[in-house]
Formats: structure tokens, sequence, C-alpha cells
């Protein structure tokens, strides 16, 4: 990837949409309503976010359908973007919004655990992992030869402090916020781009990660293990949680969001040049490692990851035109 000049970095590719002028016209109504004095579109924002969050919580006892209650996902992020003023509070705010919103259609689906059950995918990431692994899938051939099965070892612990620096895209975020703001606006919405682009898998293909297929279900013969939940427990010297006591989504591991994240970041470091590059990359391997060898993730978990990070790139020019109209209507300062 080519070295990007701090323009491109900054704004991104400019590509008008055919339906600029519309895009534009409604972009400024808005952003003069929100200007033009009245403090109730911003109360009004302010208060939707409280309250959507507060029906989120209950949709199971208010028997919300799924789709509702993503619609109702997407409302705090955009009051917030409204009501709390332009700068670094307003990035913080957004980030949260949407880090709501990426945590609620992970777990969404689970909500009916017996439902999604019955389309599960089980077998069909084994069959792809054990053609790519030549017989044997990645992650069962690295388990067999670097883990001492019943032993925590220091590799193992260093392979899950790999694993668990997944937030790494996000420290780079902050750094952007103190030092180099002019850059948040789009590497933040690069990045949740990445992550919200493999919130469909989740209903649409709900995977067992490999762990559950081995210990639930007997899969690759039982032996692949869940080696990061060893390593903490280890590590806290108390013994791995009861069956069901671990919160979120066991079905949410099709596609890896820390594969997508970690890449739409390394590619944002390649256009600051090659030795930035070569550290974003760096990190992809790691982490694609880690996810493999602790039993998380499939091979074919990290294909599709990589592939949502370079949709994400390939659409930047037909998306930004949109984005920026969003922008426009809310940066009321």
């Amino acid at each position: 990837m080519p070295t990007r000049p701090a323009w491109y970095r900054r704004r991104g590719p400019d590509g008008p949409s055919p339906f600029q002028p519309l895009l534009d016209s409604a972009a400024s109504a808005v952003h003069r309503r929100i200007r033009s004095g009245s403090r109730a579109p911003i109360v009004v924002a302010a208060a939707a976010v409280p309250l959507t969050v507060g029906v989120i919580a209950a949709r199971r006892r208010l028997g919300l359908h799924p789709a509702v209650t993503l619609t109702l996902g997407c409302l705090p992020p955009l009051g917030l973007a409204i009501a709390v003023p332009k700068g670094r509070p307003r990035y913080a705010a957004v980030a949260a919004g949407y880090l709501h919103l990426f945590k609620l259609g992970w777990e969404l689906p689970y909500d009916h655990p017996d439902k999604l059950r019955r389309r599960l995918w089980i077998d069909r990431p084994i069959r792809f992992d054990t053609v790519v692994g030549l017989g044997v899938p990645p992650g069962l051939r690295l388990q067999r030869a670097l883990r001492r099965r019943g032993e925590v070892t220091a590799f193992d612990k260093l392979v899950t402090v790999v694993y668990g620096s997944w937030f790494l895209p996000h420290i780079l975020l902050i750094y952007l916020a103190a030092r180099h703001e002019e850059f948040v606006p789009r590497a933040g919405a690069r990045l949740a781009a990445a992550y919200h682009l493999t919130c469909p898998f989740y209903f649409f293909a709900p995977e067992a990660p490999p762990w559950w297929a081995s210990e639930k279900e007997g899969r690759m013969g039982g032996e692949v293990e869940r080696v990061a939940r060893l390593v903490v427990c280890d590590v806290l010297k108390r013994p791995p949680p009861k069956e069901g006591a671990a919160p979120g989504n066991p079905w949410g591991s099709m596609p890896s969001d820390h594969i997508s994240s970690a890449a739409i970041t390394a590619m944002g470091l390649s256009e600051v040049g090659p030795v930035y590059g070569v550290i974003g990359w760096s990190y992809v391997a790691a982490a694609s490692f880690a996810i493999v060898y602790l039993g998380e993730h499939y091979v074919a978990d990290i294909v599709v990851g990589l592939a949502i990070a370079e949709l994400v790139r390939r659409s930047e020019p037909l998306a930004a035109p949109y984005v920026r109209a969003v922008a426009h209507a809310v940066d009321y300062e």
C-alpha cells in the first residue's frame, strides 16, 4: 500500500455521490436546525441516549424484535454526536456509543439460544480448516505441537497476552485524539465499520468456536482446549466458570472482529509509511496465530475478518460522501 500524504490520511478518498446535491441539501438543513439557537434538538438527543439504552437492556422482558432492538441501538451514537460538544469529549462519547452498539450486535443473536442452536455451524469450519491444515485443523495441529496438556506454560501466558491485546487499535485512536486529533474521524469511522460489518454474520452464520466444538461436542477428538480460560484461571487461582456462567455469545465466532479491526488499523498504518505498516501487519500475524492456537477461532474466521477489512478499504470511496454528510449535519460548532 503506497504512503499517503497527510491530507489523504486525514480526509480519505474523494468521490462525490450521484446523490451529492440531495446529500448536501439534507445535511445543511439539519446543520442549520441544530445551530438555530434552539436547545430542543440537543435536549432530545441527550434524553434519547439513556432512554434507548434502558429499553435495550429490557428487550427480553419487552419482547422486542431483534430488528427493532438493533435500530434502537443505532440511536445512542447519533444522539451523543449531537448532544456532546465538538472535540475530544465527543469522540469519547461516540466511541462509547459504538462499542455499545457492537456489543449489542454480538450478544443479540444469543437472546434465543434454542433457535440459534438449530442453525449453528460446527462441522463446516472444521472441514475448511482441515483442508487448509492438510488433513488436520491448524488449531489442533498447533496445540498438539506446542501445548502441554494439564499445564499452563509461560508460552501459553504470552500468547494469551497477545490475544488480550485486542484493544490496541482503540489505544491508537486515543493517541490520535491526544496528539493528532485531525486524523480521528476517518480512523474511527474505518475501525467502526470493520467491527460492525462482522455483526450480520453472528445472526446468519452462527459458529461454534473450536474449543466449544471440541469440549462440548467432541469434535477433533476433544483435544482442542480453551487455553486462554485456563491461563486466566491459573493466574487468578480460581476454578473454571460453571456451564453458562460466561456472559455474551459463545457462538459469535465467525468472523474474527479481532482480526478485522487489527487489519484495518494496519492498513491505516501502512498509509503513514512502510515501517508503520510492518508493525501493524506484524501484530495482525501475531494475533492470528494467538486466536488459532488458543482455540478461540478457526483459520476460516481469520480469512473472513481480513476480507471485511479489505471490503472497508475498497468501499471507502463509495461510503465517504454519505459519512461526511452525516458528520456535517451534526457538526454544530
